[in-house]
């Protein structure tokens, strides 16, 4: 983000090292992904302390926004808690989706936190320090069908096998296991769901991996870059094999019970201040 901004715009600078009282109430078992998880949920507390009714995530590697898709989202918000974008030329997904795609596999797509607009008013999750981070933020907007769609944007390509896919492995894990039991209606609080989804996941590799063994879509060569892909791959089963049920279980449990403690935060809050004031209350510095 360059610092040229309008007169009425804040700049933040969120330092990895950032800490807060309001922002350290998570327990968790699984190592931190990234700091987005942090930087959005300091968008939900300034949006909450301001008395903002509304809050809109934004990538800077999104591309065609409009002020009419803004405006047609935020109309969505009096029926919606969250209202997001399709993204599907090139979607932010995992590694291990990506190497789907490529390999020939059918890979769906939907409204993630890279365009997000948020009633700050109805929808109190917060987003958690995981890999899809985002989409267990939506999780309970998408289970009371409070989650909407308001167009399609485009995201920048970029090269997804270039990352590791060891620290996105667990995030896909349980974000693939709660969205398949809006879907089937499973109880995903005992330990027989979360064996099944540990199995459901390793095949789905093993099938992506045969999948790459063989030719390209619709040529008879192979996959482009397919042995870079396959490490991936080889990389994302390695770390699955190192995560328990009861891991899973125990990340679920401790999920659902910060969920309770950051929306007992957000009653204690101040909620008529300026943007300046509150980001002196978060004690971030301004740019």
């Amino acid at each position: 983000m360059g610092r040229v901004q309008p007169s009425n715009a804040l700049y933040l600078e969120v330092s990895r090292e950032y800490g807060h009282p309001l922002l350290g109430f998570e327990r968790r078992e699984i190592e931190k992904h990234t700091d987005i998880a942090t930087k959005r949920n300091i968008g939900l507390l300034m949006a909450r302390m301001c008395g903002w009714r509304t809050v809109f995530f934004l990538d800077d590697d999104i591309r065609g926004m409009e002020p009419s898709l803004i405006g047609r989202a935020a109309a969505l918000t009096g029926q919606y808690r969250v209202v997001g974008f399709q993204i599907p030329e090139f979607p932010d997904n995992s590694v291990v989706c990506h190497a789907s795609r490529v390999s020939g596999g059918v890979q769906s797509t939907f409204i993630g936190g890279n365009a997000l607009l948020v009633d700050t008013r109805r929808a109190e999750a917060y987003f958690p320090a995981i890999y899809n981070e985002d989409w267990l933020f939506i999780y309970d907007a998408v289970a009371a069908r409070s989650a909407g769609v308001a167009g399609r944007l485009r995201q920048l390509a970029y090269d997804p096998f270039s990352r590791s896919a060891v620290p996105e492995e667990f995030g896909e894990l349980i974000a693939e296991g709660l969205v398949r039991a809006l879907h089937s209606g499973s109880d995903v609080s005992t330990l027989y769901f979360w064996m099944d989804a540990i199995k459901k996941r390793s095949r789905f590799i093993d099938e992506v991996v045969g999948r790459l063994h063989g030719t390209a879509p619709g040529t008879d060569e192979p996959v482009p870059d397919r042995d870079r892909i396959l490490r991936r791959l080889d990389e994302a089963k390695k770390r699955l094999l190192e995560i328990s049920p009861m891991s899973c279980l125990s990340f679920y449990r401790t999920w659902r019970e910060n969920v309770d403690v950051w929306q007992r935060q957000l009653l204690g809050l101040p909620t008529s201040l300026t943007p300046q004031q509150a980001i002196r209350y978060l004690r971030l510095p301004s740019v």
